[in-house]
């Protein structure tokens, strides 16, 4: 693994993990989400795979071409 892939897989799980703390983590902590949190959750869990998805993507054109 060359320092051009680590370092866009570090940051890509950063992103993935800053974006899951903002989806998920603090509506929870505020109350927002606690009156239908089956929801919700299902809802953040939707966005969070589909910007797994993108990053794999991304991941697997740039490693192509």
């Amino acid at each position: 693994m060359n320092d051009k892939v680590l370092i866009i897989a570090i940051f890509s799980l950063l992103g993935v993990g800053i974006l899951a703390v903002l989806v998920i983590a603090v509506p929870w902590l505020v109350g927002y989400a606690l009156p239908n949190w089956k929801d919700s959750l299902l809802d953040s869990g939707i966005v969070i795979v589909a910007i797994f998805m993108f990053v794999y993507g991304f991941y697997m054109n740039t490693k192509i071409h």
